[in-house]
């Protein structure tokens, strides 16, 4: 079967996803984070997350579900309130546990904490990405200029293009975890730095929590 995409329009996309794909935000944060603080099971845990809630949008795309939300302005604010909130309590989460470790007597030699739930990395990165509004937007503004509605099966071209995404990010973000991991947990196991490490995450998710709640709906 002849996939109904345009060869050329398919190569400038794979180019311009490997370059958006490369951009910080809170996808890449969680699974650098998780890597860190978990090992590399959860930061591939959390990439699975990820690369679910990609395809969940790709489908809402393709079935016109997205352009829906997008065009209410109550359910895109519902949307944006929620994900903005989530984000925020993942920053104020990590802000907590640094404040809670000030007068802690630091230790030679601790113990690392035990590692978060599969299950409980899992939806924090599925709703990291599904509660993102900023998603929506992306999957009708930037996806259907490569698609080619001449060949047909404009639903399908979309949901397939959506999905190219979610392969690239995540083979993106699985070389995170990989790297992050490791000797890298070694090395900030330290609780100095595992602190200090909190602190910039907690502070990196509050501004992509401000920066997901000034989103607007405009994408045309």
């Amino acid at each position: 079967m002849t996939l109904p995409l345009d060869l050329h329009l398919l190569q400038l996309y794979m180019v311009a996803v490997c370059v958006l794909v490369l951009a910080p935000g809170p996808d890449s944060l969680l699974v650098l984070t998780r890597s860190i603080a978990d090992g590399r099971q959860a930061g591939v845990v959390a990439t699975i997350g990820i690369c679910v809630g990609n395809t969940v949008h790709s489908l809402l795309a393709a079935a016109g579900i997205s352009a829906l939300i997008a065009a209410s302005a109550s359910l895109f604010d519902l949307l944006r309130y929620a994900g903005g909130t989530y984000l925020a309590w993942i920053g104020l989460r990590s802000l907590w546990s640094v404040w809670a470790s000030r007068g802690a007597e630091p230790a030679p030699s601790i113990e690392a904490p035990a590692p978060a739930g599969t299950g409980r990395v899992f939806v924090q990165a599925l709703l990291t990405n599904l509660l993102n509004p900023k998603i929506i937007l992306f999957q009708l503004a930037f996806v259907p200029q490569f698609i080619a509605p001449e060949l047909g099966h404009v639903a399908l071209q979309t949901f397939i293009l959506g999905n190219i995404i979610s392969v690239l990010g995540g083979l993106y973000l699985v070389g995170i975890a990989a790297l992050s991991a490791g000797a890298a947990r070694r090395v900030l196991s330290s609780p100095r730095v595992r602190t200090a490490l909190d602190g910039i995450a907690g502070v990196l998710f509050l501004g992509f929590a401000v920066r997901l709640l000034l989103t607007d709906r405009k994408f045309a």
